[in-house]
This record gives structure tokens, C-alpha cells and sequence, in this order.
């Protein structure tokens, strides 16, 4: 694979390009000598706040130098186009790693973090028929509080998820500005999207485990990912069941120590979540689903899509043993919920003693113990060859209430998002397609005037990023934002807004609402990227 670089001079070339961090009111000089074939155009290499149009252009075998004052404190990227194809507008070919990390720190001592640069190769210009090699360039101490720097360099958008933890949301950046959000109006999050061109500095205190740290998007963690695979004229569909199932947008983390316990009450629950096989229903292709057994009692009655609702109480523990009826391995994560990484479900990684989290083998059974420490709308969803698992059905909603309370579906509605963003390296050509609650056309609901309602999303499609709205005869109604993944938003943002929003995968989102007339509403998911349109009827009485 032939990429371009920056290199300092002197240096080798290095991916990403070299760091620029420099205090607030620094004067920088930079001078570029292109040694490419075509005119290299540099963004970002400005003060910032700056213009996105304040570019500098280097012709072939020359020189250019820039100089100006390091603008307000923030997280910033200079990057470079020099001919390739490009897309939001991001080159994605030879010059795609052209891109580098630009900090200005306020003045005084430079805070201790890392800074991290998502970058993107890709063969082609749709996602859906590309072969992609994405990059990402440790060890911390239990209770030390982690801050990262992440900047997507890329085309493309990345929801990154962090696994065992919740992170902070301390700023968002669009590549020219950094919001810094005051500690109040900070977003606890596990799954944050960062668009093209797009930074967040974020917060996490460090939990004793084996942790993983990746985006959501199925084709930028598969273990095909790979620079090998990506060369290769007509690659087969990689079926990684071991150490090595994820690649790409990949980080692993080592917390050492053992997590505290949390304060539980009540015997442990027992449950049984039979992995199997799952036919074709409704116009959606067979493949795998998910039931829950309780007591000796199986619920649903057959495989269904989504899998079972799991209702959980907080500060119960909880026994589940998965038993795979598959004739492949597999596992299962208990996405945004606290609990030990040997639990967490990465077979291969997470860690108790000295036993690694196994692979659930054909026949065979695992048992995850965890306590849910807070009341929540969480998923549960395969982590093992999931470009095949996760769009055959292996998923559903997790749902934590408070002690005593009940989860009543009548009012607690729930609106899972899932199907496959498309990618031709399948073993067999699977259209693009998506699924809301299972179905391509879901039947429409009956609502109630005056009746509060607790809105719960989820996206758990393979790769499909999209808008999501709710409307009425008079356009957007109005609902109050609750919750992130799981956690309560500030109050600063807990406020009646348009019913609107972008939800990506491993995003869950929690809103109220309650209907002030009858007549008909519209609920729809629009794909940002893929030709998916999904609509939900609702009819007010």
C-alpha cells in the first residue's frame, strides 16, 4: 500500500503527522516543501477560530512558509489534499493520511493527556463497496483520571465507544472552533459521534479491568480491516473467532487491580439467554436471534428480531448464562453497563486473574454476573464476528429500572434501529437494508392524548448513521430530552426541543412525551450515508 506522509525535516515520514502543541499566543512559523507530484493544498494551518477557506497551496518541488499567532485554546488538525479523490471534502486514497494533531494549550503547564488521530484509507468512494484500513495510534492506574484528545482526520463519521466506562464530553470541536462545555453542561456518555473533521477532549476515571475503546461502525473494528486485505483483489469474508476478531479503529486499555463491588440487594436472578438460529419472517432473510428462559419458561415463544427485551433491576445482581445453540463461536456484550471486563464479552481480552473472557464454542455455555448500578436504556448485542452476527439478528434491548419498579411496555416505548450498512466483501450480496423493532414496515401504534410516554431509541445497525423525527399535522412536536446511553443529561439540556435527532450505532437516547391532541403522527429515520428510510405510524386518540 503507497500512502503520502508529513515528515519534519531530517525525520521520517510518520502517520500521523508530527504533533504542533503550543501555548496560547505562541508565535509559529511553518514552512512546507512539497516533494509530491501534484500541488499539495494545506488546511487548518491557521489561527484558529479561523476559515476553513484559509488554505495554502504548495505547487510540486516548492517551498511555502505560513506565520501567525496560536488563536484560543482548543484542539485542532492541519491536513493536506495533493490530487487523490475526496469525499466531506477528506481525501480517502494515497493522501488520505495526510493530517496531523494542532493543540493550543492556555497558558501556563500543558495538561496531562493523550492525543489520538483517527485516520481512514479507502479504495473506493462509496463506503458500502469499499475496502477500508482504518488507524488509530496503554497502561493507566486504577482511579487516575484519563483525559483524551480525539480528532477524526477521516472522511467518514466515527462513533467511538468505550467499553466498562462512562467518558465525559468536556469539548466538541468542527475543526476551526473548540466549544468547551462548562463542567455542568458535560455529557456523560458510552458512545460519542465524531464527524468528519470534527474533535472532542473527554474524561474517564479509571476502572480496574481490560477495556476496549473502539468505533461502533462493524467495517472500521473487523478483523478484515487489514492493509493485507485491503490490497487483495477479491478478498474473502474473514471469519476471526480468536484473540485477533477485531481490527482497525481498536484500542486496548489496561487498568490493573480489581473493580469495587457494587452495593447490591436481594438474592442473584437467574436467567438463561439461548443463542439460535433464526428463520426468515416478514421479508427479513434468516439468520440468528436470541431467547430468554426464566424459571423454565422460554419468552418469546419462537427467535425473535430484536432479541427479548431484558428488564433489569438496579442494584440487583444478576446471573445470565448464554448458551449457544450455533454451530459457530460466539459471545455477548453488555453494552454501556458497569461491570468487570471478564464479564464485558470481548472473548480474548477481558481478564479475571488469570483467565481470559472465553469464546462462547457450539454447545456450549457462559455465565455473566454483573450488578447494574444505574437505571437505564442499554443493548445487548453479539461482539464475535459481528459483520456477520450482528446483522443476522444477534441483538436487543437492555432496559435497568429502579428497585421495585416495573417496566411497562404499554408506556415505555421502545424503537431498536438496526440492519447492515452494505459491504460487498459478504460471503453473498446482501442489499442495503434497514430494520426498525425487526420489521422493514412497522405496523402503526396507538398513543393516548395526555398520557406521558418514555421514548427509549437505540441504534444498533451494523454501519447506519441517520436523522431520526417526529412529526405532527403541524410539523415537529415537542418532547424533553431524559437521558444519554443510559445517563441523565444536564439539566441545561433536559428541556422541551423539536422532536429531532442523530443517532449513530452504539448510541441510545431517552426522551419523554405526551400527545396534547389526537391525530396522526410521523416518526422517521432517514440514512445519512445509505438509501435507508424507515416510518413508524403513530396514531393519537
Amino acid at each position: 500500500m503507497q500512502i503520502e506522509a508529513f515528515a519534519e525535516e531530517g525525520k521520517a515520514p510518520q502517520v500521523p503527522g508530527p504533533l504542533i502543541r503550543v501555548p496560547q499566543g505562541t508565535e509559529i512559523r511553518v514552512s512546507f516543501h512539497n516533494a509530491l507530484a501534484a500541488t499539495a493544498i494545506i488546511h487548518g494551518m491557521h489561527q484558529h477560530p479561523g476559515d476553513a477557506k484559509d488554505v495554502l497551496q504548495v505547487p510540486p518541488g516548492e517551498t511555502r512558509e505560513v506565520h501567525f499567532l496560536a488563536g484560543e485554546p482548543g484542539t485542532y488538525q492541519y491536513y493536506a489534499s495533493a490530487g487523490g479523490p475526496t469525499t466531506h471534502p477528506r481525501p480517502f486514497r494515497e493522501d488520505s493520511q495526510l493530517s496531523g494533531a494542532f493543540i493550543v494549550d492556555p497558558p501556563g503547564s500543558v495538561p496531562h493527556d493523550r492525543v489520538f488521530v483517527l485516520g481512514v484509507w479507502r479504495g473506493e468512494t462509496a463506503p458500502t463497496l469499499s475496502k477500508d484500513v482504518a488507524v488509530i495510534n496503554g497502561n493507566y492506574s486504577a482511579g487516575e483520571e484519563v483525559q483524551w484528545r480525539m480528532l477524526n482526520a477521516s472522511d467518514v463519521n466515527h462513533p467511538m465507544h468505550l467499553h466498562g466506562s462512562y467518558y465525559r464530553v468536556e469539548s466538541m470541536g468542527d475543526g476551526e472552533r473548540d466549544r468547551m462545555f462548562p463542567t455542568d453542561d458535560q455529557r456523560t456518555v458510552f458512545t460519542q459521534l465524531l464527524p468528519p473533521g470534527s474533535s472532542m477532549t473527554t474524561s474517564w476515571t479509571a476502572v480496574p479491568g481490560r477495556w476496549i475503546f473502539h468505533c461502533h461502525l462493524m467495517a472500521h473494528e473487523a478483523p478484515s480491516r487489514t492493509v493485507a486485505v485491503a490490497l487483495s483483489p477479491d478478498p474473502e469474508m474473514i471469519h476471526e473467532h480468536g484473540q485477533n476478531h477485531m481490527a482497525g479503529l481498536v484500542l486496548g486499555i489496561t487498568v490493573p487491580g480489581e473493580r469495587p463491588h457494587v452495593v447490591a440487594h436481594g438474592s442473584a436472578r437467574k436467567l438463561r439467554l439461548l443463542v439460535r438460529e433464526r428463520p426468515a419472517v416478514n421479508g427479513v432473510a434468516a439468520g440468528f436471534g436470541y431467547q430468554l428462559e426464566e424459571s423454565h419458561r422460554l419468552s418469546p415463544a419462537s427467535v425473535s428480531l430484536p432479541g427479548p427485551t431484558l428488564v433489569l433491576e438496579r442494584g440487583r445482581p444478576v446471573e445470565i448464562t448464554v448458551v449457544n445453540q450455533l454451530n459457530e463461536p460466539t459471545s455477548v456484550h453488555w453494552h454501556g453497563m458497569e461491570l468487570e471486563s471478564y464479564y464485558d464479552g470481548v472473548a480474548g481480552w477481558g481478564m479475571r486473574g488469570h483467565y481470559l473472557t472465553p469464546t462462547i464454542a457450539p454447545g456450549q455455555s457462559f455465565c455473566a454476573r454483573f450488578t447494574p448500578p444505574r437505571s437505564g436504556t442499554f443493548i445487548y448485542h453479539t461482539h464475535l464476528d459481528d459483520e456477520i452476527q450482528l446483522a443476522g439478528g444477534l441483538y436487543g434491548a437492555m432496559v435497568v429500572v429502579d428497585p421495585g419498579a416495573k417496566f411497562d411496555s404499554d408506556s415505555e416505548q421502545l424503537f431498536v434501529i438496526s440492519g447492515w450498512g452494505g459491504r460487498r466483501s459478504f460471503d453473498s450480496q446482501i442489499p442495503i437494508s434497514g430494520l426498525l423493532n425487526g420489521s422493514p414496515q412497522p405496523t402503526a401504534l396507538h398513543w393516548q392524548v395526555g398520557k406521558s410516554y418514555r421514548v427509549r431509541f437505540i441504534n444498533i445497525s451494523s454501519a447506519i448513521i441517520g436523522s431520526l423525527s417526529v412529526t405532527g399535522t403541524d410539523g415537529p412536536v415537542q418532547w424533553r430530552a431524559c437521558a444519554k446511553d443510559g445517563a441523565d443529561l444536564p439539566a441545561s439540556q433536559a428541556v422541551l426541543q423539536d422532536a429531532k435527532l442523530t443517532i449513530a450505532p452504539g448510541e441510545t437516547y431517552d426522551f419523554e412525551y405526551k400527545p396534547n391532541q389526537p391525530g396522526p403522527l410521523k416518526m422517521e429515520f432517514k440514512a445519512l450515508a445509505v438509501p435507508v428510510d424507515l416510518t413508524q405510524s403513530i396514531e393519537v386518540e
